[in-house]
Order: C-alpha cells, then sequence, then structure tokens
C-alpha cells in the first residue's frame, strides 16, 4: 500500500481510542487517497475519463482514477460533465434511490442543510430529477456562493441555493420537506488521510463540542420534516459520540425510527465490530473511500399542518405572453422549465412548477436565496440576451444558435477568457452568437462580430493556471 508523506503524525487520544478498535485504520490513513468522480448523466459528452467502478453507484455513475489528473486543465469539468467527489460520500446517492419511493410523491422536496461545496447537492438533484426540488442551504456566505457556481454548472435546473441559519428552515417552513440531508460539521476524521490540518485541529475536546453542535442542527431543522419524511443523518468521522450516539439521540429525542438495508455492497459496516444498532461506516482500511458515516431515520407520523395554497412572490413577476417564445426556442423537449419569472434584479428565471412554488416560498419567507433554477437572461425588446447559466443548462437547445466544439487547447483559451486568434481563430465561430462546447459538452457563449469575437465566459469564473 502506497504511503504519503504526512508531516502532522495521528493525534495520540485519536490512537488510543477510535482507532484502537479498529486494527488496521491507523495504518490506512498514512496510504495514498483514491480518486473519484461522478459523471452528470444529464450531460453525456465524448472522451469521459475511464477508470473502475464504484460499487455502491449505478453502472456508468461513478469512476475510481488511476492518479489524479490536473482536473483545471481539462475543459469539460468546467461544463459539469463530472464532479470530482469522495467516494464513500457518493453513498448518499445509494440511499437516496432507496428511499425515493417511500417518499410517495412525484415531485419531492429535499433540503442539502449543509451543501458547501456541493457534491451531495448535485448528486440529489441528478438522482430525484428536474421534476423535483432541492434547496441547497450553506450559512457560509462565501462557501454558499462556490455552491451556486457548482449548482449553475451540473445544470438541472431544480435547485435554490440559500444562505440561512438551520434554525430558520425550522421556525419558517414547518411540515415542509419530504427529505432532509444534514451532513453534519464534524470533527473531521475521516478526512485525516487527505488534509493535514484536520489531524492538527483534532482533540477530545473537540469531538464533543462537534457532538453538541450537530444534536443542535438537526434539533434546529427538525420541524421543517414533515411527518413521515425522512433525515439522513452523515458526518465524515468514526467516533460514536458524533454518529452512532447522536443517531440514536435523533431517533429518541427528537421522534424516529431507524430504517435498514439488506443489500448493502460490500465493505461498508455498522460499527468497528458489524453489530451497531444504527448506521454504516465507510473505514479506509476496509472500503476504498475516506471515512463516512450515515444513518437514515423516519420521523413519526403526526398531524402535517398544511401551508395552503402557495402565494406567488411578489418579486417574481410573470413574464409576458408575448415573451414567451423568446425564452422557449432556447429550451430543448427534455426542459422541465414551465414557469417563467422576472426578479427585481432584471433577471428572467426558469423554473418548473413545484419548484417556482418553493422559490415562491423561500422568498416570501424572507430567506437569503442566492440562486434558483435557471437564470435565463434579460428580456430586450422580445429578445432574450442569454446568460451563462443557461448555456450550462442540461436542456438549452443546441438548435437555437451555432455551436462552436473547440478542440482542447483552444477551449482552455476559452476557459482562460483569451482572445488568442492563434489559439482560437475568429473563423471557429459564425457570425453572432455561438454555443461554445467541447466534446459536446457547453462551455459558454461566445459571439463574432465581424473579424473580431467577445469572449463571454465569466471574468470571476476563468482559470488561471492550467
Amino acid at each position: 500500500m502506497a504511503t504519503t508523506n504526512n508531516p502532522i503524525p495521528l493525534p495520540a487520544a485519536f490512537l488510543e481510542t477510535t482507532a484502537s478498535r479498529l486494527p488496521g485504520l491507523a495504518e490506512s490513513l498514512d496510504s495514498e487517497s483514491p480518486v473519484s468522480i461522478r459523471l452528470n448523466p444529464f450531460k453525456p459528452g465524448r472522451s469521459m475519463p475511464e477508470g473502475r467502478p464504484v460499487p455502491w453507484a449505478e453502472p456508468g455513475e461513478a469512476l475510481y482514477l488511476d492518479s489524479r489528473p490536473l482536473f483545471t486543465a481539462d475543459p469539460v469539468f468546467h461544463g459539469g460533465a463530472y464532479y470530482v467527489q469522495e467516494a464513500g460520500s457518493m453513498f448518499i446517492g445509494w440511499l437516496l434511490r432507496r428511499l425515493l419511493p417511500e417518499l410517495d410523491t412525484p415531485a419531492p422536496r429535499l433540503l442539502d442543510l449543509c451543501a458547501a461545496p456541493g457534491g451531495k447537492t448535485t448528486h440529489l438533484a441528478s438522482i430525484a430529477g428536474p421534476e423535483s426540488v432541492v434547496v441547497a442551504n450553506e450559512v457560509i456566505r462565501t462557501r454558499a456562493k462556490i455552491l451556486a457556481e457548482n449548482v449553475q454548472k451540473w445544470g438541472t435546473g431544480n435547485v435554490a441555493v440559500t444562505s440561512d441559519d438551520p434554525a430558520a428552515f425550522g421556525q419558517r417552513l414547518p411540515d415542509y420537506f419530504d427529505l432532509i440531508l444534514v451532513d453534519a460539521p464534524c470533527s473531521g476524521e475521516g478526512m485525516f488521510r487527505k488534509d493535514h490540518t484536520a489531524r492538527a485541529e483534532w482533540s477530545p475536546d473537540n469531538v464533543q463540542l462537534c457532538a453538541a453542535r450537530q444534536r443542535r442542527i438537526v434539533s434546529d431543522v427538525w420541524e421543517a420534516l414533515r411527518p413521515g419524511g425522512i433525515l439522513i443523518y452523515s458526518t465524515c468521522t468514526f467516533n460514536d459520540a458524533e454518529d452512532e450516539a447522536n443517531a440514536q439521540w435523533i431517533a429518541d429525542e427528537l421522534g424516529g425510527e431507524f430504517l435498514t438495508f439488506d443489500d448493502l455492497p460490500s465493505g461498508i459496516v455498522t460499527g468497528p465490530d458489524g453489530t451497531a444498532p444504527v448506521g454504516w461506516h465507510f473505514y479506509p482500511h476496509r472500503v476504498a473511500s475516506e471515512g463516512f458515516y450515515a444513518a437514515v431515520i423516519r420521523k413519526h407520523d403526526a398531524q402535517h399542518r398544511s401551508g395552503g395554497k402557495v402565494k406567488a412572490a411578489k418579486s417574481l413577476v410573470p413574464v409576458s405572453r408575448a415573451d414567451l417564445g423568446a425564452l422557449t426556442r432556447w429550451l430543448a423537449p427534455e426542459s422541465a422549465l414551465s414557469r417563467f419569472a422576472t426578479g427585481r434584479d432584471g433577471m428572467t428565471y426558469g423554473f418548473s412548477e413545484a419548484l417556482h412554488d418553493t422559490v415562491s416560498t423561500l422568498l416570501n419567507g424572507h430567506f437569503t436565496l442566492l440562486y434558483s433554477g435557471v437564470q435565463l437572461g434579460t428580456l430586450i425588446r422580445g429578445e432574450l440576451k442569454p446568460e451563462h447559466a443557461l448555456a450550462l443548462y442540461y436542456a438549452v437547445s443546441r438548435k437555437a444558435i451555432p455551436a462552436a466544439d473547440l478542440p482542447e487547447a483552444a477551449a482552455l483559451e476559452y476557459l482562460r477568457k483569451g482572445t488568442s486568434t492563434e489559439l482560437l481563430p475568429v473563423s471557429t465561430f459564425a457570425p453572432g452568437l455561438n454555443l461554445v462546447t467541447c466534446r459536446d459538452i457547453a462551455l459558454g457563449w461566445a459571439k463574432r462580430i465581424g473579424n473580431r469575437y467577445n469572449n463571454l465566459y465569466p471574468a470571476p469564473w476563468r482559470i488561471l493556471h492550467y
């Protein structure tokens, strides 16, 4: 087993407690981390990375790579063709596929409470499908902006990104969500292999502080879960205080029952000896993953408090019938967008029916909404000036305007927001607006004007090194 040159030793107290119960764990935390990616099922491009399948993913969904490439040098990575995600956390997708039938609704409402940077959010959005609603929340604003960027790149169009305290959901949206994922901030033991600072910051006292904070977070959001709804509680740590003990506390104190599954992939176990009563562990010496824990709890049934008919938010002005054609011509037939509205910022958005209701509910409830649906663009005299997010939407029409499919070097120059006519000749583009693609994955827009062109890639997203 290859080892890393980690300059920070494993904490002595961790070795004496958690690691001592798991022979082989400590050694695995000084080995090389596996590299894994999850492919976007809505963006099947050409020449995707190749690798070995992740056992708990669907065929063709996720891969282990033999080495870690420079992902920023792969143009389709920037177009949302795949997400670099730790393999163990993809178990959330395995769980969701088994839980969706339990929710018994064609358009489930899901909340990813601690969502940044967006790996689990985009996974939920893909599996639940474009007609579903995923609210992705991140209380730290700088991280929430990164989350919003990754949501736009993934391009499913069924996500609303918020930045609010967990208590806001419990207080203002009682009984609202069918499923809530709380991937709780933790002591980070599961990241000891790849994150050196996690070792330096760990202590027994910090474990107890994290466990208490996790209980507070779940308590704050619990009221937002409808009766009979499902909570997925997860951490990236190994100890009982943050994992089994907290999951048991949630069920006992807040009121729920554990759900279990018999078809677990090999290597995923319940506790150190496989007999723990609740939840599943990913131990790096037993499975190709960093440390991860998850438990599933169904909230006890009770009287459901109906929210009644949703009142459209005043800040969302419906698009006129006269302008609908200017929007829908940019959308492919498989698009789930059916409601179109312009916000106070003058930007026009597209939503599914269910997401429009949720966005209205969030706005009426004074939530901090950073992004939602698909940012289509600005309507000017009956014509749409498209926004970058529309180019990244999985159902943008490839018939609306010409597409310029770039080779690798030209695509990287485009993503650098460069204008080198040697790497990116003017003749690459048709006159007017072009959808820029690489290996059939959309990257953004460019506009040719006579013998020059404007590179319309967003300046804040441009790549600086490759």
